[in-house]
């Protein structure tokens, strides 16, 4: 079994235009979850965000379905980066690829707030990306 992970940091500096300013903790923020996926980690990339978000059960559904039968690539750039150390709203660039099939690729559209000293995702749009 091959799973492979393109970090979005990598795919960040391939690019001509340069990246948004988004903060460290915040660029290792996704770099954590997207490894979460590769490793097939439920439990660990769910742990990104705030079960008391709106369609977080659907969510959680989708990707420990995903995880249990699939291997995962996962790169993520950031598209779009706005908000201050509490709270933070970002624009991904999200492609997901699902065993060998053809990739998926989104906008992803989430919020993220700091919840004691970690951030979470307490927005994400559309969760149906993940399924």
């Amino acid at each position: 079994m091959r799973v492979a992970l393109i970090f979005f940091a990598c795919a960040l500096r391939a690019q001509d235009v340069p990246p948004p300013d988004a903060p460290k903790d915040v660029l290792d923020f996704f770099r954590t979850a997207a490894e979460a996926l590769a490793d097939k980690d439920a439990t660990a990339f769910l742990n990104h965000f705030d079960s008391k978000m709106p369609g977080y059960d659907a969510l959680s559904s989708q990707v420990r379905s995903l995880l249990e039968r699939s291997d995962i690539e996962s790169s993520i750039e950031i598209v779009s980066d706005g908000g201050d150390e509490h709270k933070r709203t970002l624009k991904l660039d999200w492609l997901l690829r699902i065993d060998q099939n053809l990739p998926k690729r989104r906008i992803v559209n989430c919020t993220i707030e700091k919840q004691g000293r970690r951030w979470r995702i307490v927005s994400f749009a559309p969760i149906e990306f993940l399924r």
